[in-house]
């Protein structure tokens, strides 16, 4: 039977590769949002991480619910294991931008496949802020829709607020944004033809087709080409979140990115012998994930504001003058392959090295059926050098308690070190090149919110446990 699987994380910051999840929570419903059960997950706060202040004022996890939580390793086994049941849609509010990545890391690292919650076992995912803005745009009665300050917003908190979603609970609470969520779906399934439409856009095969429905409506000196009308909340409120774009084709090198220009941004296209086709920004589109893609229907055109469509027919012109430079831009950005970043550290390793290989599975799955004397001993026999960095981290990271503190200790000091280091050298480096939270980071961070934001004494309360941690961390070496 088809499921919804509704979920939420919170987290100790923003870094999908290198901060960790604290909750997780997900209410599993049928097809027609009858609940069947309801998962919590609390997990322990891990022994490597700065947590970043700016999330625990938001979220106000204290360090007594986490205590009471479970190790990283095997909360990762146990949402795994929830998200892949068969035939599981999992969705959240803004879900593919954020939650489904550090889900992804965290079942990278915790030896997990993470991507199978996606395709196999006809499971799939979706997002359900990409179709509340659909709803916002084209069905606006549906719903009340919140404002800040005069100005539109399509953030969850709000959104429930507005419309009494859900009465208890405090507001990112992982629990409550999913009885919020579960709540908005059943509002906006109402309408069932645009809920069903809605649906086809995070199915990679339907998303597809309806774009290559879409007739080739622009033409250069070389080729034809889709101009289309795209939705997103990236491009902004003022914008009613929609822009004119263009298809440009596909990445060459990944197979699943479909590649956009977005016509309403200024001096899209240089007129000059000297520009640098590196500067111009494209936008990557999966099928089958957020950005909704539109047919420049009269309907859907006549959204646009006047300052875009006078922008978006300055670039149509600037286009039609150079279609030499916009092809080699083209060219350029269809080959274009993401740089390999030397130095990359093991828990950020995933898109640069890509899905475990047979032989690694199965040393995984003698690993993590191994009581801990023989993980030790696989940590340090094991070929495969990102399996050799993976056990070891999982072994200190969750069960420091019940090892002798020689074993692998140099091993945990030496990261550690890296993480309480100012110098930048020592920097742990992500897959963007992108850098690991440290303890200078952090406390420069808590004491700024503390000087500058408004605090409770419950968050004071918290920032002051997040500041004895990271000063315990600095002592450890």
């Amino acid at each position: 039977m088809k499921t919804f699987l509704f979920y939420d994380i919170e987290t100790t910051g923003l870094s999908s590769t290198f901060d960790q999840i604290l909750t997780f929570a997900a209410i599993r419903t049928d097809y027609n949002f009858s609940e069947i059960h309801r998962k919590y997950i609390t997990i322990n706060l891990r022994n490597d991480i700065i947590p970043s202040s700016g999330a625990f004022i938001t979220h106000r996890l204290s360090p007594q619910e986490l205590s009471s939580g479970i190790c990283e390793y095997k909360a990762a086994q146990k949402i795994y294991e929830i998200m892949n049941e068969p035939e599981t849609i999992n969705l959240g509010y803004n879900n593919l931008e954020f939650d489904d990545e550090f889900l992804r890391f965290t079942f990278y690292r915790n030896l997990l496949d993470s991507y199978t919650h996606q395709y196999a076992n006809k499971c799939s995912r979706m997002d359900l802020l990409p179709i509340a803005t659909l709803y916002k745009i084209f069905k606006p009665e549906i719903i009340k829709w919140p404002e800040i300050n005069g100005k539109p917003t399509m953030k969850l908190e709000y959104i429930n607020k507005e419309n009494s979603l859900v009465s208890s609970g405090r507001a990112h609470h992982a629990m409550t944004d999913v009885e919020a969520t579960l709540e908005l779906a059943k509002k906006l399934s109402r309408e069932k033809k645009m809920w069903d439409y809605s649906l086809d856009f995070f199915n990679k095969k339907k998303d597809l087709q309806r774009i290559k429905k879409i007739e080739k409506n622009f033409k250069t000196d070389y080729l034809d080409y889709r101009i289309c009308i795209m939705i997103s909340t990236a491009f902004g409120a003022e914008n009613m979140y929609i822009a004119p774009v263009m298809n440009i084709g596909n990445s060459r090198k990944y197979s699943n990115q479909s590649l956009w220009l977005k016509l309403d941004s200024k001096n899209l296209i240089p007129l000059k012998s000297d520009y640098k086709k590196d500067e111009l920004f494209v936008i990557r589109k999966r099928y089958g994930e957020t950005k909704i893609v539109l047919p420049p229907l009269e309907r859907f055109w006549k959204l646009l504001s006047k300052e875009q469509i006078k922008i978006y027919q300055e670039n149509i012109d600037g286009i039609t003058k150079r279609s030499d430079i916009f092809e080699e831009i083209i060219h350029y950005h269809q080959a274009y392959e993401y740089p390999f970043v030397p130095d990359l550290d093991p828990d950020a390793s995933l898109y640069q090295t890509g899905f475990f290989l047979n032989q690694e599975k199965k040393d995984i799955a003698l690993f993590n059926d191994a009581e801990i004397e023989n993980k030790i001993f696989l940590s340090t026999t094991i070929k495969s050098s990102r399996l050799k960095s993976l056990f070891k981290r999982i072994i200190f990271r969750n069960f420091s308690d019940i090892i002798p503190n020689s074993l692998l200790e140099e091993e945990y000091n030496n990261h550690i070190k890296k993480i309480i280091s100012s110098n930048p050298e020592n920097s742990i480096k992500g897959y963007k090149n992108d850098l690991k939270f440290t303890s200078k980071d952090g406390l420069e961070e808590l004491y700024k919110n503390k000087k500058e934001i408004e605090l409770d004494a419950e968050q004071h309360k918290i920032l002051n446990w997040i500041e004895s941690h990271i000063k315990n961390l600095i002592g450890i070496c």
